[in-house]
């Protein structure tokens, strides 16, 4: 086959996997869960400052104020970020569909580069389009689809594995730059725990061969450039994470033994969305595909070995990664405070798939270079038998009635069938009926894919993802909501039994004092736990009944409904007034003594005029007869500055997470202002070191012009 048409093909299985399943208005879904709910919110949050002239420093939505341009899974200056803000110019958020499309296309990106870097060992094409599919469009990947950080940082490992490769191959550091480039992506994608995955299996490969150790020196220095590429992400949030305790989250390691049947039976289990929420818990969806199902028998037979050492020892490291066999793992990292925190014992399931992506790749390239002939209907009956199969397996993907279990293993079974007739018949055929013999695989494996890799719980839902507007809030009165966005500081509790998520708050400008991220400090949590009950490691609740806390937290509004345990504290309660002139699903109640997030310690009679309140700057106009002191009840983060008429003055801890400043008698004005300390450092450090990497391509792209290397099989 020709590359032109390899791509085709390549271009054709995104397409059939993905766009139609996503894409408005063949069939209205989206994808649920952490990117709806988690990443979503991030990014619409940093748009709408963008659309608003302010660059996002400060996070005033929940906890009281956090950093946001410090919070790494906001991904702010990770590039594919930018093109959805591009993507949303001219709307009043940012659009769902947009994020959507990027992730997406990252799947896509995914497959092409993996096809590229296995084309690069000289495999033929057709076993690269099947190998990458293994790496883009298998369990894994569809599993992490409402994880942004998580997959955006996952498809960047081929490149770096390509780039280790031409290093081998040439004797020379320049193609390195790959690793540099990829390490830096993955970072700047915003889940530190993939990076850990990343840094692992690009070392271990770079290890395994010949002349590996020099290409592993060239790595590891590779790796550490890219954290100067890092520098403008890393240093704000080095200042952030300072904050909090490290917490133990490698876990013993992945113990199910049903993790094998994950992988090698579509449907063992039953993630379908007409199944019930709690179907399969602590289950997870790993299906290989038949490719590298196939694969495994003729890669038994493959006589040469040593070009898959490298391949077989990423395998080999991930699976001890994962599963801390004899707590081999925990034994190494226990005695770190940072390494249980950074690591995921689930994730280094990545390399799995990784190495068995090109695993595939080299068993199908083995078998398809043998010439045995066959009998000349084996062609026109597999074609046809791919077409009915496929067909059927559309029909029960868009009916939710595949078979799960063991009875899922039968019809495994017939598409590995169908797929071995189909690969012995392209290897029979030549010209242009051994190219569309080879489409109809791409396509039938694609179907596949798709049939059991989408419309599952965990990556498809029904009906529309973007339910926010100025105008309108899910269940409340129009009346009541825009009474809540027009208060401005008054911060609001939600009854975590039956209220929305307190991040959805950074959709619509409402803050709140509770909140759902992993970057919650020690302080504010020693706070929340004096003050409130916390219910899970990030969500707390704060009894409306405790008025101290309503004070010290600046609460003025409680949002609950009839169908809480709440709810009777709140319905007869005469310190609080219920809005709204009819019943909905959403209750908001105003706490009539509320107090705003900020106050006077000083004299009866002195006064405080409140002047400017924006997330990074709240400037006061205060007038004191004696002095006193003047808190604000924002967390206090480093990088809080305080002015007292145009001049610096000390900012103080303030009941143990707020902050404060003391302000002489007389007539003043106050200004509190944030800015990250770091970030200006580490914006140059990271453009010094992008330089440096503009350099190191042009060094190798003039080092390979005019080089002729072998061809590629085809």
């Amino acid at each position: 086959m020709h590359s032109r048409k390899a791509i085709a093909l390549a271009s054709l299985l995104f397409t059939w996997l993905f766009f139609f399943e996503y894409i408005p208005p063949v069939r209205w879904v989206h994808i649920p869960y952490d990117l709806n709910g988690f990443h979503y919110p991030l990014a619409d949050y940093a748009f709408q400052s963008l659309r608003h002239g302010r660059f996002p420093l400060w996070d005033p939505t929940i906890y009281s104020g956090m950093g946001f341009v410090s919070n790494v899974q906001a991904a702010l200056f990770y590039p594919p970020t930018w093109l959805m803000f591009l993507f949303s110019l001219g709307r009043e958020r940012l659009s769902y569909q947009s994020m959507q499309d990027v992730q997406i296309a990252h799947v896509w990106l995914g497959f092409l580069l993996c096809y590229l870097w296995l084309r690069g060992k000289r495999l033929g094409e057709l076993p690269c389009i099947l190998g990458a599919g293994v790496f883009a469009f298998s369990g894994y990947l569809c599993t992490q689809l409402q994880h942004f950080g998580l997959l955006a940082g996952y498809i960047w490992l081929p490149l770096a594995l390509w780039g280790i490769d031409q290093a081998v191959e040439r004797r020379s550091w320049r193609p390195l730059w790959k690793v540099v480039a990829a390490s830096a992506l993955c970072f700047l994608a915003g889940y530190p725990p993939t990076w850990m995955v990343f840094a692992m299996v690009v070392g271990v490969y770079s290890l395994a061969g010949l002349w590996r150790w020099k290409a592993a020196l060239g790595t590891i220095a590779g790796l550490v450039f890219s954290l100067m590429l890092c520098a403008i992400q890393i240093l704000p949030t080095w200042e952030t994470t300072a904050l909090r305790e490290p917490e133990v989250h490698y876990g013993l390691g992945v113990k199910d033994p049903d993790l094998i049947l994950s992988y090698a039976i579509p449907n063992y289990f039953n993630f379908g969305l007409n199944m019930p929420l709690d179907t399969n818990p602590f289950k997870d969806y790993f299906y290989l595909g038949v490719p590298a199902l196939l694969g495994l028998p003729f890669l038994i037979r493959r006589r040469r070995f040593r070009d898959l050492v490298p391949s077989l020892a990423v395998l080999a490291a991930s699976l001890v990664m994962a599963v801390n066999p004899y707590d081999i793992v925990w034994n190494v990292i226990r005695h770190s405070s940072l390494l249980p925190d950074i690591l995921r014992a689930w994730y280094f399931l990545a390399g799995v798939t990784l190495a068995f992506a090109a695993l595939t790749a080299y068993a199908l390239d083995h078998f398809l270079e043998g010439k045995h002939r066959t009998p000349s209907w084996l062609a026109p009956a597999s074609a046809a038998l791919m077409a009915v199969w496929a067909g059927y397996e559309v029909f029960r993907w868009k009916s939710q009635s595949f078979a799960a279990g063991w009875r899922s293993g039968l019809d495994l079974l017939v598409t590995l069938a169908i797929f071995a007739a189909g690969m012995y018949a392209v290897r029979a055929e030549h010209g242009r009926r051994r190219i569309w013999m080879a489409a109809a695989l791409v396509v039938f494996v694609g179907v596949d894919y798709k049939a059991f890799g989408t419309s599952k719980r965990f990556n498809a839902a029904t009906g529309d993802a973007q339910r926010w507007s100025s105008t309108s809030f899910p269940g409340m009165m129009l009346e009541v909501y825009q009474q809540l966005r027009n208060d401005g500081i008054g911060r609001i509790i939600v009854d975590n039994d039956t209220g929305p998520l307190p991040n959805d708050f950074r959709h619509i400008g409402l803050i709140t004092p509770q909140g759902f991220d992993p970057l919650l400090t020690t302080q504010y949590r020693k706070m929340a736990e004096t003050y409130g009950h916390f219910r899970t490691d990030r969500t707390f609740e704060i009894d409306p009944e405790n008025y101290a806390a309503l004070k010290l937290f600046g609460v003025r509004y409680v949002i609950s409904s009839e169908y809480s345990k709440v709810f009777p504290k709140l319905k007869d309660n005469p310190h609080y007034r219920l809005l709204g002139s009819m019943p909905t699903f959403y209750r908001v109640y105003e706490y009539l003594d509320a107090q705003p997030p900020y106050s006077w310690e000083g004299g009866a009679n002195d006064q405080v005029q409140r002047l400017a309140w924006q997330p990074e700057n709240r400037t006061f106009r205060l007038s004191s007869e004696v002095g006193g002191k003047l808190a604000l009840h924002e967390q206090f983060f480093p990088g809080w500055a305080a002015s007292v008429d145009g001049r610096g003055v000390g900012v103080e801890p303030w009941m143990g997470a707020f902050q404060a400043v003391t302000v002489p008698a007389g007539e003043h004005t106050v200004e509190f202002r944030y800015q990250s300390r770091l970030l200006g450092l580490g914006g140059g450090i990271s453009l010094v070191a992008l330089i440096g990497l503009g350099f190191w391509i042009r060094a190798n792209s003039k080092s390979t012009s005019g080089r002729a290397y072998p061809a590629a099989s085809g």
